[in-house]
């Protein structure tokens, strides 16, 4: 059995981990980069309403805290 490491490894970081590495202005674009992503996924739920339903305000919001947004 192999111990458990508590050194870096990529892939393997969980998202507060990856805030403290990075810089102001990395961690500025990160979130530029997950709203804009976030705003297409959202957008295209939305037209797509057949395949994902519709989704209400307080749904949208619901999902955002998943995202802690």
């Amino acid at each position: 059995d192999e111990a458990f490491s508590f050194k870096y490894s990529p892939g393997k970081l969980r998202g507060n981990q990856y805030k403290s590495m990075m810089t102001k202005e990395e961690l500025e674009e990160e979130q530029r980069v997950q709203r804009e992503q976030l705003a297409a996924i959202f957008r295209l739920m939305k037209e797509k309403s057949d395949t994902f339903g519709e989704m209400s305000e307080g749904d949208m919001k619901e999902q955002l805290r998943l995202y802690d947004i």
